[in-house]
Order: C-alpha cells, then structure tokens, then sequence
C-alpha cells in the first residue's frame, strides 16, 4: 500500500503543477518583462522559477531567483494586485502561499486566488487545495487537526467541480483515497470516498482515474458486477490514450487487475482473456525480466537436492526408497514448480514455451527420479496387457473412466449452478490451456496430456502411494492420496478431480505400478484438451 500511495501523491503533484506566467517588473539591465513559475515537488515544498519575457525559464542559482522575486517580480506584481490587474490580482496568492517576500497567510492566499475564479482562473485554489491536503498527509498522529486540512481540501474540491479537467478529478481521487484505503492514518469511511467519487464522477464522467477507484471501491463493497463495469470502462479510456505515460500504463494494468478481481469474485470467470490474465499474474508477482531466471534456477538447484537425497534412499541396503517427508517435500516442491511456472515471464521464451517451464522442470526431474530409482517398479517392463482380450479390457477401463467423469463434471457443473446461482462453464486451469491453432493445440497435449500426468502419477501414485502403504497399508495409501490429488488442483472441481482421482489410486493398487493410472491420466486431460479446443473452435 505505501507503493501506491506514494505513486498516487506524485500523480497528483504532477497534475496539479501550477504554473503562473505573467507580465512583471522591469530588468534593470534589459527592459526585460520578467514572469515567475512555481510548482510542488514531492514533498510539498515550492519551486519558484524566473521567465523572461518569451516566456521560458531563466537558467539561475535559488539564490538569484530568490533575490529577483524580492527586487522586482513581487513588488510589481502587489502594485497591479492592488490596482486589480489580471492576473497579478490573483497570482499575488502565491507569494502568501509560500511566504516568499511576504509571511506566509494563508488566508490572504486564499483571498486572492478566489478573485481567478471572477478571471476563469481555477489553479491557484487548486494549488491550495493541493497544499491543505499535503499539510493532512504528515499529520498522520494528529487525527483532528489532519481531518480539519482534508476538510478544507475537500470544499475547495467541492467549489472547483463546476471547471471540472483531469486537475479537479485528481484531486478528488485522492482525497477518496484517504478514505478507501486509510492513507495516512485516517479512518476507513466507505460512504465518505464514495460520495467525493460520485461528484468527481458527475464533473468528469469518463475521467479513467475516476473509473479505476470507482471500480476498486464498489470491489470492496462486493457490487462486483459495478466494479467490473468501472473497470472495464476505466481500461478503455486509458487505451484511447496515445502514448501513455509511466502512470498511465500503472493505472491500466490497475483496471485489468480489477476486472480479473471483479469476474473471478462473481463466479463468471468466462469474462476473463486468458492471455490478459497470464500478463497481469506475471506483473503483479513481479516474475519478470531477467531475474526471473533466478526463479527457475533456484527450483532446479532444489529438485537436484531431493533428487540426490532420493538416490541415497533408494541405494541404501534393505531401503525401499524415500520415506515419507522426503516425498512430501517431492510432492510440494512439484506443486509450487508447475504453479509458479505459470507467471513468469522469461527473457527469450516468450514464444510460449515460458508458460510452461514448470511443468518442463518438474517432468524433466520425474523422468531422472524414476530412471534412478527403479523404472520397473514403477513402469513394469513388456507389454502393458497381454493378448487381446486383456487389452480390450484395459481400453474398456480406460474409456469408461473418461467417459464417468466427462458426465460427473458436468453434473457437477449445473448443480453448482443450480445452487450457487452462477456459471461454472469454464474451469480455471482452461486458462492456462488455450490453444489458438493446431501446432498450439499439440504442444499443450504434449504437456498437459502427457507430461503433466506423468510427474503426477510418479509423484502421488508413485513416491506419496508408496510410502503411505508401507506406514498405513494400501487402503489408507489410496485414501490419503485420492484426496490430496484433488485438493491441490482446488476447492471449486474438488468433486468430480476426487472420482478421477480414486479411478487411477484403484488402478495402482490393482496393478501394482503406475502404467495403467498414467495412461488413464493421459487418455483425460487430452480428451480435456481436445475438447476444449474443437468446441470453443468456431469451424
């Protein structure tokens, strides 16, 4: 939160940068008409500058400016305030704003900046507006005095709706702020940020910063219908934008964000682009750029560890392989590989080989694992069913497991439905499967088909099966790991993932290794994929 509350403080200095320019005293040397420009920095304090008479800033030391505005602009700017000449009639206020050969008043400030608003002149109030909400912002141990300065902020904020412009808008988003997020110390009100957002919004319809804390609020309120139409409003301003600044590109990956939030919170995840939600899990984890490699190095470095504690295991006298803590640490380390794959963005792999650098780690370690630790007792040696009726009975199986669940998942789906009122037409994981043609389509059946159900039968029918039947027997063994199998793959599909997952536990206590399972496994996820790919195909 201190990011963005930092970010938003200097998008706001930068909006509100006031610059005045106008016709002063005469250079002694040059008869040249000397202007002034001041603007905030970050911390509040003010910048004076020198103009001359074209209007661009004279390249002085502070010393210099500082002695020029005492000796020459000043003075002539007080005499044509006094005779009520514009603009120094209200541009006077900046000297009193920041005590520069005056003492600071603000009140004399305010005075005069409200005579700009008879000459259509907003930015000096705003600069005030601006300056009272600054003095709130260090006040965070002083809760009644910070509350006076954001009060006086806001009613200026109030009086300068009517000149509406980006200016006012962010002034108004970040006094929401203050509110919606707690900035500062302050105390949360709902009610209060969404009142200053509404007549922020009123002033400026189609303002996208505006939008964007609309949206995030009514997330916060659980109107998530309203927050992904802020969102998605917000987005679309900001990409109307050419060549969008620093702030801008922040604030829309904010939108994205918030239209994700917002679809997944409702249970309508069929709004989600697949592509723009793989972007934004990447950004928002910050596994990006060239130190992502760090990442997947590290994971490798890990895996080798296991896969030579799994070696001495296995090689020691009278030892059946790796005990029970080892294959957990196998078993989450494979999860949280496969899982994070997902989100980083590697330098030189984002031709789509990247999204799946996980699942590439995590089988290449299997396929080590097993080749030293026993392939035959894992895999069997010749073939799979012997003579043709026992491999009419394998396929038998095999499809009619496919089948059963194909019909449970979709039982489930309109059960869910019925319930919960919402769509499941879209499991979650679809999102990381997409295939937009047929050589797409094959690499993900390589992947999720075959490599996928691969490290996962080794894993959890393998190493996990293994050592809970030498602890617990075989019944416990397919118990215990059918439904950790479904719970890690999520809560929402836990059900119909629970029948698979018994399906191919049954086939390896049956069959006392992993074939069968890993090509029932195998035989699901294409169909899953296949499926997928050929019905959401619009030829």
């Amino acid at each position: 939160m201190g990011k963005t509350r930092t970010g938003t403080y200097r998008r706001l200095i930068a909006c509100l940068l006031a610059t005045v320019s106008f016709l002063g005293a005469q250079d002694k040397p040059s008869s040249e008409k000397l202007g002034f420009s001041i603007r905030s920095n970050d911390e509040g304090q003010f910048i004076w500058g020198i103009k001359g008479e074209d209007g661009k800033l004279l390249d002085l030391p502070p010393e210099e400016v500082r002695k020029r505005l005492e000796q020459e602009v000043f003075p002539e700017t007080q005499r044509k305030a006094e005779d009520g000449t514009a603009p120094q009639v209200w541009a006077i206020g900046f000297f009193y704003l920041a005590g520069v050969s005056v003492e600071k008043d603000l009140a004399k400030a305010e005075a005069a900046f409200r005579k700009g608003l008879e000459h259509d002149s907003p930015v000096g109030l705003l600069t005030l507006a601006n300056h009272y909400y600054h003095i709130g912002s260090v006040l965070r141990n002083e809760r009644e005095e910070q509350a006076g300065y954001f009060d006086r902020a806001e009613a200026l904020f109030d009086e300068l709706l009517d000149s509406g412009g980006a200016q006012v808008a962010g002034l108004g988003v970040s006094l929401a702020s203050v509110y919606l997020f707690g900035w500062y110390n302050a105390e949360i009100d709902f009610d209060r940020a969404g009142e200053i957002l509404d007549r922020a919004e009123k002033a400026v319809p189609e303002n996208p910063s505006v939008l964007l804390h609309q949206s995030k609020r009514y997330i916060y309120l659980k109107d998530y219908p309203k927050a992904y139409d802020y969102a998605e409003r917000a987005e679309a301003k900001l990409l109307e934008i050419p060549n969008l600044s620093k702030t801008g590109l922040r604030d829309l990956k904010r939108a994205k964000a918030n239209k994700i939030s917002a679809a997944v919170l409702n249970g309508d995840i069929s709004k989600i682009d697949p592509d723009e939600f793989l972007e934004m899990s990447k950004d928002s984890l910050g596994l990006n750029g060239p130190l992502a490699w760090a990442v997947p190095v590290l994971l490798i470095l890990f895996f080798a560890f296991l896969l030579k504690r799994s070696r001495q295991a296995w090689n020691a006298e009278g030892s059946p392989g790796p005990g029970l803590w080892l294959t957990i640490m196998w078993v989450s380390t494979s999860i949280l590989t496969a899982g994070i794959g997902f989100n980083i963005r590697l330098p030189g792999l984002d031709n789509g080989v990247g999204h799946w650098i996980g699942a590439i780690i995590v089988t290449t370690f299997a396929l080590l694992a097993i080749h030293f630790g026993g392939r035959e007792r894992y895999f069997g040696s010749g073939p799979l069913y012997s003579g043709p009726k026992n491999l009419l009975k394998g396929i038998g199986i095999v499809v009619g497991c496919v089948v059963g669940m194909q019909v449970i998942a979709m039982g489930y789906s309109k059960v869910y439905e019925l319930i919960l009122d919402r769509s499941l037409d879209q499991q979650l994981v679809s999102l990381f499967i997409k295939s937009e043609n047929l050589l797409q389509l094959a690499g993900t059946v390589l992947i999720v088909g075959i490599a996928i159900p691969f490290y996962e039968e080794v894993f959890f029918r393998g190493f996990l099966y293994d050592s809970l039947d030498r602890k617990w027997g075989a019944k416990a063994a397919l118990i215990i790991s059918s439904f950790l199998f479904a719970i890690v793959h999520g809560i929402t599909f836990f059900v119909p993932l629970l029948f698979l997952s018994f399906a191919l536990g049954w086939l390896r206590m049956k069959t006392d290794n992993l074939r069968m399972s890993f090509v029932l496994h195998a035989a699901n996820n294409s169909t899953s994929v296949l499926a997928g790919y050929f019905i959401s195909s619009p030829s």
